[in-house]
């Protein structure tokens, strides 16, 4: 047992014991059990009843301490990374990741289920709004391209990527993986499009990232075109009017 480790072990102890303390969520590497390494740490969120600021003072560690704690009250973690707050971006935190103690008969669990996903509503309203980033970075490489700015189009081609990546997941009603997580995510938890598999998605990221190359770029748009057309998003596509021909490599 690493020290580590039981420092950890302890501190759950301390949490079963504590009536205060009606759950603890492990977060990150060691939460998913996946990409774990001797150095990762242990993500912690402890979720008290009453007195959140009294646990935050007493149970956390400076930063750099194996065990990076994270003091909830059971409403502050509800509010925690919800759709439109500025911690959503800390929701896939919570993706293939169950409570390592749940005092509250499961409703500790639903809760981190229902961050770990997006509900529907909130799902095509993404995608469609980051599909249509999507389009928008790439039309920019394009025009950047034809004016022989290639610095200029490199970039946009990478700053293209994130937004796809968002709406390809979103379409599913999924969160889009921090990037650490993107080729466990893609083989562990496939998307349903096969040009997705991580053996063909992420090599082909890489390749625009390190060269903007428009042949990959409009070869990427034909698969996305298809899907999102797949799910209902045909008219983001179609409100790029003539431009969508250059897109596909057409003009």
């Amino acid at each position: 047992m690493t020290s580590a480790q039981g420092v950890y072990e302890s501190l759950l102890r301390r949490a079963e014991q504590d009536p205060n303390v009606v759950g603890l969520v492990l977060g990150g590497s060691r939460g998913k059990r996946a990409l774990v390494t001797p150095a990762s740490d242990y993500d912690v969120y402890l979720v008290v009843l009453e007195d959140p600021d009294t646990y935050r003072r007493g149970w956390t560690h400076p930063r750099g301490h194996p065990l990076d704690i994270a003091v909830f009250s059971l409403e502050e973690l509800r509010a925690h990374a919800a759709v439109g707050s500025r911690s959503e971006w800390n929701r896939y935190t919570f993706t293939h990741v169950e409570p390592e103690l749940d005092k509250l008969g499961g409703e500790l669990g639903a809760i981190v289920r229902d961050k770990g996903a997006l509900p529907p509503e909130t799902a095509r309203e993404r995608a469609g709004e980051e599909l249509d980033g999507y389009l928008n970075a790439y039309y920019r490489c394009l025009k950047n391209a034809r004016l022989g700015l290639a610095p200029a189009a490199q970039l946009d081609a990478a700053e293209s990527l994130p937004p796809l990546l968002v709406a390809l997941f979103a379409m599913e009603g999924r969160v889009r993986p921090f990037n650490k997580y993107l080729t466990w995510e893609l083989e562990h938890h496939p998307l349903a499009p096969a040009f997705c598999a991580a053996e063909l998605l992420v090599p082909r990221l890489r390749s625009i990232v390190a060269t903007g190359d428009l042949p990959e770029q409009q070869a990427l748009f034909h698969d996305v075109e298809e899907t999102a057309r797949g799910h209902g998003l045909g008219e983001v596509v179609d409100g790029w009017g003539p431009d969508v021909a250059a897109m596909r490599g057409d003009a």
